[in-house]
């Protein structure tokens, strides 16, 4: 049985966050059947690899998901073709659908293929076929989840919500799936959950502390590791978390355009320095991030930047192409000085300290930089952020990281519908042709290994340019009364509640959410908090684990298939 508990209400702490989210080539064979294996997390991966004929040689691209025959609703209707329909339609309906239709609008027809097995095609190939359908919906009654009894698939379904207090979600007792089907693991003996909204990241804490509350989450400050650590009956972990930190250089600017004055300054920058004044006071074992396409926390990372921290090397460039240092120590190169102004955001603790790094090291060298502070409002505005070089020529904020990087391929690209005419996300405005058409190369690979090695490809190359310069992953912590099992930190959309099924240890789990949702739309989330509930109730196409994969659930197993007009 559980412990005793008091609940506590309020209001919560909010974090403020300043972020975004961030030749050619395809398999046109004709060949009839597609293996598609996915693995866990776990040392004895589930068997989900399957071989289906191949639907689709006719037309450009299509997708098989086999519906797992035991898969229910918790009101006891079967999971069938109809929810993808109604699913597919409730995201694209022009009036409440999805925010982001990435994909959605390219599929042209869902139709069964056999008593379980759906058939989607598209209009063509659409690479990141497994980022869609994250929330499966019922097709049988159009209820609001913020109401008890609307159907879900997932372990747990709301049993009430009393606004300003709490959130209570009991045990799905027609939940289908044999074990967890995101982890592997069997499933938990958790009963009930409780989402409570404490006002501030103390009052969390002191709720786990004084065993009112069982799972927290808060942005990881130093202060608070401390407390933790001599925490009877409490575990944590710190790990890499959603949002990178990262230096970007202006591209326009007639210096900076230059690769020799990107690489004289990227060798300048302390990144250990850096790292040590930041995220290592929370977290130890923080490394820098090497990559600008894939988090630490990805099975498909790699580091894809080679350079260590070089100071003579790095003002040795500037001598050998015959720049002049003056009398204040700064060098001029082509007529003018390497003075360069630097925009980021006011009121962030390691945004200071990598300003006061980076400054000396690169005084060091004979290079200055101007700190032009601004509000997130103001840097994040269309005129600063997109921006040219005499609006900010150096500029440092973070981007979101997911599980498929496919949402920021407008990173890179040339030409888009951004105020400077570059890709919609090249704030940069970087221009490089093998990099552009590498990326664009990942939307015609549906193959996750492939697109895994597209991606790192033009990964090195835009780091081998020193496009950007990465520093690194902004802690996430996970702290939880140690009677319960099963939590593990996951950055993914999926979230910390992804293998909530398998939790075991109490009857019941006090969560603490950082703030109360507005709503349960899965159709547009709109908070991390709402996510968090909705991925206890409601399963999806897939799921994704905490090494960041994408694991089939509701498709329990499925394939996709480039037809022979694929081209």
């Amino acid at each position: 049985m559980g412990k005793p508990r008091v609940i506590l209400f309020g209001l919560v702490w909010v974090l403020a966050v300043t972020s975004c989210t961030g030749g050619a080539g395809s398999d046109t064979s004709s060949t009839t059947s597609t293996t598609v294996a996915a693995s866990t997390s776990t040392s004895t991966p589930r068997p989900v690899t399957t071989t289906v004929p191949g639907p689709c040689d006719d037309l450009v691209f299509c997708v098989t998901y086999e519906i797992p025959d035991d898969a229910v609703w918790s009101d006891g209707e079967p999971v069938g073709v109809d929810d993808f329909v109604h699913t597919l339609d409730l995201i694209t309906d022009p009036v409440r659908g999805a925010t982001e239709k990435t994909g959605y609008e390219l599929i042209t027809s869902i139709e069964p293929l056999g008593d379980r097995t759906v058939l989607v095609t598209f209009s063509e190939v659409f690479g990141p076929w497994r980022t869609l359908f994250p929330y499966l919906l019922p097709a049988h009654g159009e209820l609001s989840y913020r109401e008890e009894g609307a159907p879900v698939s997932g372990p747990f379904i709301l049993e009430e919500w009393i606004v300003g207090e709490r959130i209570v979600l009991r045990r799905n007792p027609s939940y289908w799936a044999g074990v967890e089907p995101v982890s592997g693991e069997p499933l938990g003996d958790v009963r009930e959950i409780v989402f409570v909204f404490p006002a501030s990241a103390r009052d969390q804490l002191r709720g786990l502390e004084g065993n009112e509350i069982d799972v927290i989450n808060p942005r990881p400050l130093d202060w608070m590791i401390e407390d933790l650590g001599v925490m009877e009956g409490v575990s944590f972990e710190v790990a890499p978390g959603e949002f990178w930190e990262h230096i970007d250089f202006n591209h326009d600017d007639p210096l900076l355009s230059q690769g020799w004055v990107r690489e004289a300054i990227s060798l300048a920058v302390d990144r250990e320095a850096i790292l040590e004044q930041t995220v290592r006071r929370v977290d130890v074992d923080a490394q820098t991030l090497d990559s600008a396409v894939y988090m630490r926390n990805s099975i498909h990372y790699q580091d894809n930047y080679d350079l260590a921290h070089n100071p003579a090397a790095a003002e040795q460039i500037l001598v050998d192409r015959f720049c002049e240092k003056g009398d204040d120590g700064v060098y001029s190169c082509q007529g003018r000085r390497l003075a360069f102004s630097w925009a980021t955001t006011v009121g962030d603790e390691y945004r200071d300290v990598i300003f006061d790094v980076v400054s000396e090291s690169l005084e060091q060298i004979g290079v200055e930089v101007v700190l032009q502070p601004r509000t997130p409002s103001e840097l994040f505005s269309t005129d600063v952020f997109f921006g040219g070089p005499e609006v900010w020529q150096i500029i440092n904020f973070s981007w979101k990281g997911e599980a498929d990087p496919f949402l920021a391929n407008s990173t890179y690209s040339c030409r888009g519908d951004a105020p400077s005419g570059f890709g919609d996300l090249n704030v940069n405005r970087y221009c490089s042709e093998q990099v552009e058409t590498l990326i664009e190369s990942t939307s015609l690979l549906s193959d996750t290994e492939e697109r895994a090695a597209g991606y790192n490809a033009a990964d090195a190359a835009y780091l081998g340019d020193r496009a950007i310069i990465p520093l690194f992953q902004k802690p996430a912590l996970l702290a939880f009364d140690s009677a319960l099992s099963g939590p593990i930190t996951n950055i993914s959309k999926s979230g910390n509640l992804w293998n909530v099924g398998a939790w075991r240890g109490l009857d019941t789990v006090i969560i603490a959410l950082e703030a109360e949702p507005d709503d349960l739309d899965p159709i547009n989330p709109g908070s991390d908090s709402a996510r968090m509930v909705l991925s206890a109730m409601l399963h999806g196409a897939f799921g994704i684990n905490s090494s960041l994969e994408f694991i089939p659930v509701l498709a329990g197993e499925a394939a996709a298939h480039q037809g022979v007009n694929a081209g």
